[in-house]
C-alpha cells in the first residue's frame, strides 16, 4: 500500500497535457471547499487523490492555499 503525505505537484505534463497533483484523502478533505471554488476535480484512487488540470495557474492557487494552511507541499 502507498502512503502519500501532504501534496505532490509536478510541473511536467502528463501525456494528455495535464499538470498532475497527487495527495492523500486527508488532505483532499482540508482542499476539498478549496478545490471546488476553483473548479479542479478530483480522481480518487484507494487512499490517493489525484488531480489533473491543464491550468497552471489552478494549480499555483491551490499550491499557495496548501501552503496556507501548513499541509506538506513537494513539487517536482
Amino acid at each position: 500500500m502507498v502512503r502519500v503525505r501532504g501534496v505532490n505537484v509536478s510541473r511536467r505534463k502528463d501525456p494528455e497535457g495535464n499538470y498532475v497533483v497527487v495527495m492523500d484523502i486527508e488532505t483532499y478533505e482540508l482542499l476539498e471547499p478549496s478545490l471546488s471554488k476553483l473548479g479542479l476535480n478530483a480522481e480518487f484512487m484507494g487512499n490517493v487523490v489525484i488531480i489533473r488540470d491543464r491550468s497552471w495557474s489552478r494549480i499555483n492557487k491551490l499550491m499557495n492555499i496548501a501552503r496556507e494552511l501548513g499541509i506538506n507541499l513537494n513539487e517536482d
